[in-house]
């Protein structure tokens, strides 16, 4: 059973727009670093660690681009997040030994989906050891649809639950500049836009025994 809610945290302002991207970044809230040219994002991670009370490290993706049309800026489709579990070097030095089809770069520090070596985020979380993230996201522009209530249903290995797309309903758009706390179970999705759109994003995965 999916228990899917969420609720606003605060309203956000967010810094100039300029392209960037950096993906899951280790940020402990009692020592606030960011890396080099994303230092003006810290008092917003600041403000919504502090919200939620949040004292141990989290794990920030900060996403930049023009959307174009047709496609989405995150993941598409009705899904859940699993739980990011930080990638050692040694795995990554046997991701790119063995041409894993996933993205390889500086910012490189896990994998999205169920992979091997021990890394990544883990969505096969309906069983022990693993558990959901509760995960923090805004953004500049519209364009997340989330949908409440308690589901019968089990995600797939990656998360996805397109299966269930009949008994979801309408869902919720959430609005722009606000920052919005989701469930560690909640169903929610990037939408597809209609024209080119600038946007910024960012999610903060919380610890998964983070009080909600």
């Amino acid at each position: 059973m999916l228990h899917s809610f969420y609720y606003p945290i605060a309203r956000v302002e967010f810094p100039e727009y300029l392209g960037r991207q950096h993906y899951m970044h280790e940020f402990d809230p009692m020592h606030p670093t960011m890396p080099r040219g994303f230092e003006d994002y810290i008092p917003m991670a600041c403000k919504l660690a502090d919200a939620m009370g949040v004292i141990d490290p989290i794990f920030i993706t900060i996403d930049e681009k023009i959307v174009q049309s047709g496609q989405s800026q995150r993941r598409p489709g009705p899904h859940v997040d699993g739980c990011f579990i930080p990638t050692k070097p040694e795995a990554k030095a046997k991701a790119e030994a063995e041409s894993l089809t996933v993205k390889l770069d500086d910012n490189f520090t896990g994998y999205w989906g169920h992979q091997p070596y021990g890394s990544g985020w883990n969505h096969y979380c309906n069983a022990v050891p693993m558990k959901r993230m509760p995960v923090i996201v805004a953004s500049s522009v519209a364009g997340c649809r989330v949908w409440e209530g308690s589901f019968d249903a089990e995600p797939q290995n990656d998360g996805d639950l397109s299966h269930i797309w009949d008994d979801l309903g309408k869902g919720v758009v959430l609005p722009a500049n606000t920052a919005y706390l989701l469930s560690p179970d909640c169903v929610h999705e990037s939408m597809v836009f209609n024209e080119p759109t600038q946007r910024q994003f960012i999610r903060l995965a919380l610890p998964v025994n983070t009080p909600i």
